[in-house]
């Protein structure tokens, strides 16, 4: 199993560095200009970067290069098992060789042999030791039955997963695999296996669920029981609000050919990332803990794409879990080999949109969400972040049109059309619509008076517009005592006691919290400057504000801050009121 808790680079540099010390004098070529150390090295540094791809080069090279630390071995081949490619799983079934009694070496080996049709040699791998199965004992059963089921002995694989199936967390997933195999061989015992699947579907992961749902569905199909089929493949929104983008594009294929053993064994380890994505780590404080579930995840889903590398599902997933783990080259370049046409491409264009916002790139973004919204043009979620997103690109006019399509497909009166209200809220005030902008904020208002990012905004912009003062105060009090913690809206209220009453004292204290929460900030940096700047401390005010010059802020905070910087800030309070020397 893969080691948790404390830093594995830091762990695995301990392990190793008398092999780095010793060698390049044992193993090294006095007339190549090869550095084991230095390959060790690179390899550390981009596992704590997150960079996939370069650890496997790096670490594997270092391997091939004499470094046999058995820990070291086990670090690069699962960082091979990560990577993309049939080179990369080369390197992986490489490495494992030289840790043949590993669980982790075991399963590489089996997908190895499982890829390359030896269907027995792949039962052996993926049979688990007496004495310590681990991971094997889980994932075992399932992989060894599509490998017997390759080797032409179907109804003994099908009899073995049903008498290793228990109800525990893997029983849905292996009684689906049993189903399929049942399903493939015309068995009759497909009806049971798949009501052992669906037996507590409301408890099994949105995915797994999906995926027993679309697998049940056919299997209708192909019993002549057409309508209820449809039925159930239309639900699958239901199952999961994320295919609502994609349950129209769905069509049933009760006359596909069965699932090839490489297929059923890529779709079980969809279904085991699924459920290995459902575990809570230990320590929820514990960042290490769900770093290394997520890389397990990736390895699992690199295992799918391997053995199917058109497993669109597995595509999706792994791009996010890459996504997640901020690695948006290799999440992107899972995700570009998803088609137009196929059912499964709207989800694709989300997340490649959602990896484009985390680049800020909000143009490819856009083209992304266009791609979804085509496909699913009345989806208020949607509409949503594409007018967001057309905003930002200073596109507003198209923004509130698309803000008013989200709304028209939502009641009134629902509390979630709030968040609607207020981005076509801000979109009238980028036109300078004022009016019509107040009118969406006290729409919003009246449906969710306590949403602290709502109440921000509403008494934000009004003390920019120098509007109701006193209605703009209490609003910006009531967002902080709903979330004193954010920096944002202490900042907001900050700013208000500043330019509406003058009143530094009450201001400078929570412009200073925020600035320290958010130091990143420009525009909480102007507002900090400004505060310092009254108090006479003028040194200090310009160092936030050429520090905020250094953070990118938006156009109009940057003409703010220039012309603080060329003559000083100019409140209208403040106005006639001494300003004390420098300090």
């Amino acid at each position: 199993m893969m080691q948790t808790k404390r830093s594995l680079a830091k762990r695995f540099l301990v392990a190793c560095f008398p092999v780095m010390l010793c060698a390049p004098m044992a193993h090294a070529e006095p007339d190549l200009p090869y550095s084991l150390s230095g390959d060790l090295l690179g390899g550390i540094v981009s596992m704590q970067r997150n960079n996939i791809a370069d650890a496997d080069i790096a670490l594997s090279a270092a391997i091939q290069h004499g470094l046999k630390e058995p820990a070291f071995i086990a670090m690069a081949m699962r960082y091979a098992a990560m990577d993309s490619g049939p080179e990369a799983a080369a390197r992986a079934a490489q490495l494992a060789a030289l840790l043949p009694k590993e669980n982790l070496a075991k399963l590489i080996l089996g997908n190895a042999a499982l890829h390359d049709r030896q269907w027995l040699k792949a039962v052996g791998y993926y049979t688990p030791s007496p004495v310590s199965g681990g991971f094997l004992n889980i994932a075992g059963p399932s992989l060894r039955a599509w490998s017997l089921y390759g080797a032409g002995q179907g109804h003994l694989a099908l009899g073995r997963l049903q008498a290793e199936t228990r109800h525990d967390i893997m029983g849905s997933l292996n009684a689906l695999q049993a189903a399929r195999i049942a399903t493939a061989l015309n068995d009759g015992r497909a009806s049971s296996l798949f009501a052992q699947a669906r037996a507590h579907l409301e408890l099994t992961p949105p995915i797994l669920r999906v995926m027993i749902t679309y697998e049940h569905a056919n299997w209708l199909a192909r019993q002549g029981k057409r309508a209820e089929a449809e039925r159930e493949l239309h639900s699958l929104g239901d199952a999961l609000p994320a295919f609502q983008l994609v349950s129209s594009r769905l069509r049933l294929s009760p006359k596909a050919p069965p699932l090839t053993p490489q297929q059923g064994a890529a779709s079980f380890y969809v279904g085991l990332s699924a459920l290995l994505g459902e575990v809570p780590v230990h320590d929820a404080t514990d960042d290490s803990q769900a770093k290394e579930m997520r890389q397990f995840n990736i390895l699992m889903l690199r295992q799918a794409l391997w053995l199917q590398p058109d497993l669109t599902l597995a595509k999706i997933l792994l791009g996010e879990e890459l996504r997640t783990d901020k690695q948006l080259d290799a999440a992107q370049a899972v995700l570009e080999g998803v088609s137009a046409d196929d059912p499964l491409a709207p989800l694709s264009d989300h997340t490649q949109a959602q990896i484009a916002l985390q680049r800020h790139d909000l143009q490819a973004a856009l083209r992304a969400l266009q791609r979804v919204a085509a496909a699913d043009p009345n989806n208020p979620d949607v509409l949503n972040e594409l007018a967001v997103t057309q905003d930002q690109l200073g596109q507003s006019d198209a923004a509130v049109t698309t803000f008013t399509r989200a709304i028209s497909h939502i009641s009134v009166m629902q509390a979630r059309v709030w968040p609607l209200l207020l981005g076509r809220a801000i979109a009238y005030d980028h036109l300078h619509q004022r009016d019509k902008a107040q009118a969406d904020l006290d729409r919003a208002l009246a449906l969710a008076p306590r949403e602290p990012m709502l109440l921000n905004y509403a008494g934000y912009s009004a003390v920019e517009h120098d509007e109701q003062p006193k209605r703009a105060l209490e609003l910006l009090k009531r967002a902080v005592e709903v979330a004193p913690d954010d920096p944002e809206i202490r900042d907001s209220y900050a700013w208000a006691l500043l330019k509406q009453q003058g009143d530094l004292q009450g201001a400078l204290p929570l412009l200073l919290s925020s600035a320290n929460a958010a130091p990143s900030d420009p525009e909480i940096a102007y507002h900090l400057g400004v505060a310092y700047w009254y108090e006479g401390r003028q040194l200090e005010a310009r160092d936030q504000w050429n520090q905020a010059l250094n953070d990118k802020p938006e156009p109009e905070t940057r003409t703010l801050i220039e012309a603080a910087l060329a003559h000083g800030p100019d409140l209208a309070i403040m106005r006639g009121h001494p300003i004390p020397a420098s300090k």
